[in-house]
């Protein structure tokens, strides 16, 4: 879904056209009703879904039309409610269930809510990364399906739990199982997103979710080389073609992401200070194909010191390429590029696809590119490095995440790290 720009300010609230595949789906009105007493504009929203069988001509004047009834409405003093009578109570202006939640007069579908406001304008509208915008598809199409006919004002915080106690239970995902626990997570992360989101625009008059506590999360423990596991892998890796060793000595001695390994070039490389430089992530999904991006977050773009004979290595990869092309400039090619254009980085899933056969055929624990990640975190510190440079290093913005997640001591460590400690008081 598309927002359209055009939007007509005036006596009548403004009005945005919304468009689901080109097509001309709902209006979204704004009227603003003077100030508060704290000088804050008092704004009114209100979706207008356009009726069947109207040309987009048509409904864009009939939207004019309903917006203009609607703030009319909304100007106009309210009727004084009916008096009782001595055998019944006073009307009531909210039902007592929902008085936290709702007001009675508006009923907005949760899913249109989702569909047509809330992921074209704070996704989608957001310029969010292809990879971020395939991975809100995945999780609303599990939710929209569960929440279908429900009324976005009617959401009640039993209503979120039943649904996250469903995804842990009920729900058959891949393969017939329920959905991890990491993945529920992403699920109540993305309710709360769209509940704050509907809270902001006045469409409720309290969050659900505040009632919700998150699931927990579920502590694996993490995957990763030990010393001797190391030195084994070094010596498979050295039997490898160049490029392919090349690709393996990064991912174990810089701590990159296999999208940041990916989209590295030959003019990322600081050949006097001897350092690369992260400056751009590549994914891949079916609907958009390759995409070369930014890296994760902002601390993701860093400078990594190489070690020598890493460094070595990319030389001789980079005399090889340019032995290959001749009379090409290198500096814009990426150093792990695609069979067919050395100018159109591989795909992420190609650098797991050969690093999992590399690690089965050379008897090593079947270990993926993230998990050469964690073994550099936890081989930085076990051999001396202190934590503020490991979080640099793998582009930490909270050194909190390289701790609980990133490092891993092995028993030879732990026994190390006792023995020390006896020796200190002599125990």
């Amino acid at each position: 879904m598309t927002l359209k720009n055009s939007e007509r300010k005036g006596i009548l609230a403004t009005v945005k056209e919304y468009y689901r595949e080109g097509k001309l789906t709902s209006f979204h009105f704004t009227a603003t009703l003077g100030k508060d007493e704290n000088g804050k504009k008092i704004r009114k929203y209100k979706t207008w879904s356009v009726p069947k069988g109207l040309t987009p001509a048509k409904a864009k004047k009939q939207a004019q039309v309903e917006a203009e009834l609607w703030e009319r409405s909304l100007k106009e003093p309210s009727p004084a409610p009916p008096e009782s009578t001595p055998n019944q109570p006073p009307p009531l202006l909210y039902q007592p269930q929902s008085f936290l939640y709702h007001p009675v007069e508006r009923r907005d579908d949760f899913v249109s809510f989702i569909n047509d406001v809330w992921f074209p304008i704070q996704v989608k509208g957001n310029n969010r990364k292809p990879k971020t915008v395939a991975f809100y598809e995945s999780t609303l199409k599990i939710l929209t399906a569960y929440f279908r006919g429900s009324i976005l004002q009617e959401i009640k915080p039993i209503d979120i739990e039943k649904y996250l106690a469903y995804l842990q239970t009920d729900y058959q995902g891949r393969f017939g199982r329920p959905l991890t626990a990491k993945t529920v997570r992403h699920h109540y992360s993305a309710l709360n997103l769209i509940f704050k989101y509907a809270e902001k625009q006045e469409l409720i008059l309290k969050n659900p979710m505040e009632r919700v506590n998150a699931p927990r999360r579920e502590q694996k423990p993490v995957d990763a080389l030990n010393q001797e596991e190391t030195k084994e892998f070094l010596k498979a890796v050295n039997t490898c073609p160049i490029e392919f060793r090349c690709m393996l000595l990064v991912l174990l001695t810089t701590g990159v992401r296999r999208g940041e390994c990916a989209g590295l070039r030959w003019g990322d490389i600081n050949d006097q200070a001897k350092t690369v430089s992260v400056k751009r992530n590549v994914s891949y999904t079916p609907k958009n194909g390759l995409d070369v991006n930014t890296p994760k977050t902002r601390n993701s773009i860093r400078t990594i010191p190489l070690i020598p004979s890493v460094y070595e290595n990319l030389r001789v990869l980079r005399a090889f390429t340019q032995a290959k092309h001749p009379h090409t400039d290198l500096r814009n090619a990426y150093i792990f590029p695609s069979k067919d254009d050395i100018f159109t980085p591989r795909t992420p899933d190609s650098i797991t696809r050969h690093l999992k056969r590399f690690m089965a055929r050379s008897g090593l624990p079947d270990l993926s590119p993230h998990d050469l990640r964690h073994s550099c975190a936890s081989l930085l510190l076990a051999n001396g490095a202190d934590i503020k440079s490991v979080q640099d290093i793998l582009g930490h913005a909270d050194a909190s995440t390289t701790l609980n997640f990133y490092v891993r001591a092995d028993l030879s460590q732990m026994r190390s790290s006792t023995t020390k400690f006896a020796a200190a008081f002599g125990l």
